[in-house]
């Protein structure tokens, strides 16, 4: 005891950058405050009361391997024990009677080695922090690599090295699904002045809330990253005997989820087939595809591989697109007109108003608008031009909403007589979309590009195509690439994946798969019907 106390209390601990020196009767105490202290360095004589020197190193060893050093001080008749005392993990030890010297040196040795541990552990430590934050950024560029690029067979082994080595094995152990998502009208944040980096900060978000939301809810492992299109792909293993509906709730959480926070509307493309490693390029191909199509059916939704080729019933839109009330008005019929008008109160609704007042003012203002875009189309009537309080004057007589909406809609179908006699038919219309398609059939289509070319808006190219030829555009669209493709074929000049590119099909899979369910067969039992060879 008087050892102890005198080397606590007599020794220059401070020297050597030690400030708390704590000391015990015995192993058994030494041992507890070890595991309630955790000091860097524990001087200790090989023999002690119920527990040995040897006992205590050997178990704080087992539990704590690692950030401290043993000093043990023994008789010269303990040289066997020192041996063990070296074995357990000691680095030194000291014999009695102590000198002061060789213990300096002793702790200046263990102090320095201490310190480059220290140092080696803080290393590694920040090598495998930036290990771990480059990881997902290498990944996405390996997925990449594979997604955006055709399969090349010769570079698979490279590969699968690298796969294993990012720990994405799975990749090319099991099937996987591809998840594309975007934000909707993002080009139209670039246009904003002042908002010079508001498009990073909208992609960071929805990266991270994609990426929340499938570490909390999804099981398997996935992968995501940011495509050269500015969009985001998640690439994730589908659990065996499992389809993929949990992956569309996902989905569908996903833009329910970036709406919420990053307060922007986003859409998202599901190809519901699963794929290896070598078919996930065609995979992301057909997602990229299924994605246009919110041209068609509209943005802020899921969209996937099943049946969205059959377009579905559009039902005539809300009346606050003016471009769409006119075309309402110059094809639709009076009962169209009417029913539209049904979404009166709705539209009347998202103006948030209390006051009659103020509901007659932003009903004028809402048919001087269309009363002005239909002038532009060669509308002859002109009186609401030079005296416009003539429509006020007629709207503020009526203080509720159903004899609103009947002025309103009293206007709307006498404009739709004056124009009768002015817009092209429906049938010219068509003609003219006809005409376009099969110039261009082998293009990106999209509802929403020919509706352009022909000048309506696409509902009612919708509607116009089922009205004339009854049958979808996207219906209309595949035969005429499927008429195209069996003449193709016919000829053995073009191979079959150059025939799907050929008549606008990026993906050989997808393209086969619509042509078996217009024909009845494959592109290459077709050809052999034509007594044409097998590629």
């Amino acid at each position: 005891m008087e050892i102890r106390e005198g080397l606590r209390t007599g020794f220059p601990w401070s020297a050597y950058g030690i400030e708390n020196v704590l000391t015990a009767d015995d192993g058994d105490t030494a041992l507890e405050l070890a595991r309630a202290r955790r000091p860097d360095l524990i001087v200790t004589d090989i023999r002690m009361k119920r527990m040995s020197g040897l006992e205590l190193i050997g178990t704080l060893g087992r539990e704590r391997p690692d950030g401290w050093k043993a000093i043990v001080i023994s008789g010269y008749d303990d040289f066997d024990m020192v041996r063990q005392a070296m074995k357990l993990g000691a680095m030194d030890y000291i014999l009695k009677p102590i000198n002061i010297t060789e213990l300096g040196e002793v702790l200046g040795r263990a102090i320095s080695q201490l310190e480059q541990e220290r140092m080696d552990r803080k290393n590694r430590q920040l090598l495998n922090d930036q290990v771990h934050s480059a990881l997902p950024k290498i990944r996405g560029e390996l997925l990449r690599e594979i997604l955006e690029h055709d399969y090349d067979p010769y570079r698979e082994t490279r590969l699968l090295h690298r796969l294993r080595t990012l720990q994405a094995d799975w990749i090319a152990c099991g099937p996987s699904v591809v998840l594309l998502l975007e934000a909707d009208d993002l080009k139209s944040v670039e246009n904003r002045e002042g908002l010079r980096r508001e498009k990073e900060l909208i992609l960071f978000g929805i990266g991270n809330v994609v990426k929340q939301t499938l570490e909390e809810d999804y099981p398997e492992p996935f992968i995501l990253y940011e495509d050269s299109k500015q969009r985001w792909v998640a690439v994730l293993r589908c659990a065996k005997g499992e389809g993929t509906a949990r992956i569309e709730e996902l989905g569908n959480l996903c833009i329910e989820r970036i709406h919420a926070f990053v307060k922007v509307k986003a859409s998202a493309a599901l190809c519901t087939l699963p794929g290896a490693m070598s078919e996930l390029h065609a995979r992301y191909a057909e997602a990229e595809e299924i994605l246009e199509q919110k041209a068609i059916y509209g943005g802020q939704r899921l969209l996937t591989s099943r049946g969205w080729e059959q377009e579905s019933e559009l039902d005539i839109p809300p009346i606050t697109n003016p471009d769409e009330v006119l075309d309402l008005i110059r094809y639709g019929t009076e009962a169209d007109i009417q029913a539209a008008m049904n979404r009166f109160y709705e539209l009347v609704q998202s103006w948030s108003l209390c006051q009659i007042k103020d509901i007659q003012q932003h009903i004028f203002e809402w048919l001087l608008g269309i009363f002005k875009k239909a002038a532009q189309l060669g509308w002859s009537e002109q009186g609401w031009q030079r005296n416009p309080m003539i429509l006020w004057d007629r709207l503020e007589r009526y203080d509720t909403l159903e004899s609103l909406r009947g002025q309103a809609e009293l206007c709307l179908l006498e404009m739709a007589r004056d124009f009768a006699e002015l817009a092209a038919s429906p049938g010219q219309i068509i003609q003219e979309a006809e005409k376009y398609i099969l110039m261009h059939y082998a293009d990106n289509l999209t509802l929403q590009s020919v509706a352009s070319e022909v000048h309506v808006t696409p509902v009612w190219l919708s509607k116009l195509f089922k009205k004339e030829k009854h049958q979808t555009f996207l219906e209309y669209l595949t035969e005429v690439r499927m008429d195209n493709a069996r003449k193709m074929l016919g000829e053995v000049k073009y191979k079959i994946y150059q025939i799907s590119s050929l008549v606008g099909y990026k993906d050989p899979v997808h393209f086969t798969k619509l042509f078996k369910k217009q024909t009845g067969c494959t592109p290459k039992e077709f050809r052999k019907l034509q007594g044409i060879a097998d590629e």
